[in-house]
């Protein structure tokens, strides 16, 4: 009996091996988690820890070993950082720096290259140092200098590797947190073909970014004397020939995603030749351009212009997500409110973090969405500026499509204060939202009264998502509201859900009360509420830690005594004349 429990062969091992080979697929490419999480604004197609997967898996007997050696898609993953780059000592004096070296260790590159056969491969090359402390670039390093950024120097090394694959690159996603590294890989990337038809037929995604997002909010770049990148974006991954840079041709069939954080181009040959394809061309004839693009992190200085801009946006008729944060055009004095904006009948999403409201609202004006259908904005500025910047011209834009009004009032006065702005008076009546099928919505750090907040929502019916980060007045602004009709109404009756991030526990009061408000109103009850507490600059023990705490479901905690009057009405015990004056202008 125990021999036969010995020799009992394992289930997993019986299983067909097309069935084997699809668990280890799914060991190894773990999907992207489905939890949305604010804080996670960038996500690399893949983990650099699941490369050593197929690895793992191939090491346990010799059935698994075939399997995994058979299975090509297994080791499509290939991944260089800095636990490659290997230093040892090659003299004597542990003192002096010239007795070590440093080499770059492609025995794992290359078993990947050869395993993976002819399977699509995605490229990640992270030069991130977990040492790195935040520092500039400085001036007087540069690309040639070993001694600042020994890491720019195996770039070439790399890059040399992976060139034969490129026909197969599904997607390249290089990570840095200076700028020297990038500065190499662009300029090998940029580097024409030899012959016509080379290049990368297969890419999908192209992801370059570097990661210090403090340099994004200067006026100039850092360092000086590396701003400027002439040359044609990305010329050896079009495949063109170096006396060849046809529009007409179509060199990245396949690219759908770009994304560019503290990376900036020649935005006209950018537009031009890189995504040229599109230009100049009828939608019905467009099979194929990006449908994701993101700008992020680029200092005035190295910002496209207007123009520049608007060419990349031409070029990407089929455009169904936009990022923008801490990027964009240059709005210069002569940009004026745009008659013809830039048509995206696709476009689903506009995630937009700025410093200046006013250049946020022109932006968007620019932009024709009729689609859009999820709307992100985020107040980028510095965490060291002094001021908060009063987003309520672009709430005001996005209720109105009126860029002229900018000076919404705070109190009322002599009959030409708040109540001339109310939601449902003649000159708010009779505008036009740019976005009338807004679902999703997400403010982060959005300051304003609550006048603007109201405008907002007033203007969105199809509403269905709500997420607040550190955005005060917005929450009440879900208030009933009374019209000069003497009809109540209720903005945004089709919430579903409602999610906030916040530092204040009195916030679930203020949410509890809104909700009992609205449902007294008539309006369905929100079915999914979250409400996330963070720590505060006071410290975490005074709202009970750092640990998200999350209500749900639409049951609260906070009641008060029947005979109690709300303590939250107009003249109740938390005696917030601010709040007082706004509910009681709305109910």
């Amino acid at each position: 009996m125990m021999n036969y429990l010995i020799h009992r062969p394992c289930h997993i091992n019986v299983l067909p091996v097309e069935i084997l080979s699809y668990i280890f697929t799914l060991a190894t490419h773990d999907p992207t988690p489905t939890k949305k999480d604010y804080k996670r604004r960038y996500e690399v197609p893949f983990s650099s820890e699941s490369v050593t997967m197929p690895t793992v898996l191939a090491s346990v007997n010799r059935h698994w070993r075939n399997i995994a050696l058979s299975t090509s898609t297994l080791w499509s993953s290939l991944v260089m950082t800095l636990g490659q780059v290997v230093r040892v000592r090659v003299g004597q004096n542990t003192d002096d720096e010239r007795a070590y070296t440093t080499f770059l260790d492609v025995q794992r590159l290359a078993a990947h290259i050869a395993r993976s056969r002819n399977s699509s491969v995605d490229i990640l090359i992270d030069t991130r140092d977990p040492e790195w402390d935040f520092e500039d670039d400085g001036e007087e390093c540069s690309t040639q200098n070993a001694a600042c950024f020994p890491y720019a120097t195996f770039i070439p090394q790399i890059l040399d590797l992976l060139f034969p694959q490129m026909y197969r690159w599904r997607s390249l996603t290089i990570l840095s947190d200076t700028w020297a590294p990038l500065r190499v890989a662009l300029e090998r990337l940029s580097v024409p073909a030899l012959t016509k038809g080379s290049g990368a037929p297969r890419l999908e995604t192209l992801m370059l970014m570097r990661c210090n997002e403090f340099l994004g909010h200067l006026d100039t770049f850092s360092p000086r004397t590396q701003h400027m990148f002439d040359g044609i974006p990305f010329a050896a991954l079009t495949g063109a020939p170096h006396d060849d840079y046809s529009v007409q041709s179509h060199p990245l069939p396949k690219l759908r995603n770009l994304t560019l954080v503290g990376v900036h181009l020649n935005w006209t040959h950018f537009s031009r030749h890189t995504l040229g394809a599109a230009l100049n061309q009828p939608l019905s004839r467009v099979s194929g351009c990006i449908q994701s693009l993101e700008l992020s992190q680029h200092c005035r200085e190295v910002r496209p212009t207007f123009d520049e801009f608007t060419g990349i946006l031409n070029a990407c008729p089929l455009l169904r997500k936009l990022v923008i944060r801490v990027s964009g055009p240059r709005f210069d004095a002569e940009v004026q409110r745009s008659d013809r904006p830039i048509s995206l009948p696709l476009l689903e999403e506009i995630h937009l973090g700025y410093t200046n409201v006013e250049d946020a609202a022109m932006l968007l004006n620019h932009i024709h969405a009729p689609n859009l259908a999820t709307l992100s904005l985020e107040d980028s500025n510095h965490i060291a500026s002094p001021d908060d910047e009063d987003s309520g011209p672009l709430l005001t834009y996005l209720a109105t499509g009126f860029l002229d009004i900018c000076d919404v009032p705070t109190e009322r006065d002599s009959g030409h204060g708040a109540q001339s702005y109310h939601p449902a008076t003649p000159i708010v009546r009779t505008a036009k939202t740019p976005f009338p099928r807004l679902e999703r919505l997400s403010l982060t750090s959005v300051v304003a009264c609550m006048i603007p907040f109201s405008l907002l929502l007033a203007a969105t019916p199809k509403l269905r998502h709500l997420s607040l980060c550190r955005t005060p007045n917005a929450l009440t602004a879900l208030l009933p509201t009374q019209t000069p009709a003497c009809a109540r109404t209720i903005p945004c009756r089709a919430l579903e859900s409602i999610e906030i991030f916040c530092a204040e526990e009195q916030t679930g009061h203020v949410l509890d009360f809104v909700l009992r408000q609205r449902e007294e109103g008539g309006a369905p009850r929100v079915s999914i509420i979250d409400l996330h507490l963070e720590c505060s600059a006071d410290g975490c023990d005074e709202i009970g830690g750092c640990d998200d705490e999350m209500v749900g479901n639409g049951e609260w905690e906070w009641e008060w005594a029947r005979e109690e009057r709300d303590p939250f009405a107009p003249g109740g015990v938390f005696d917030d004349p601010d709040f007082d004056e706004a509910y009681d202008y709305l109910s």
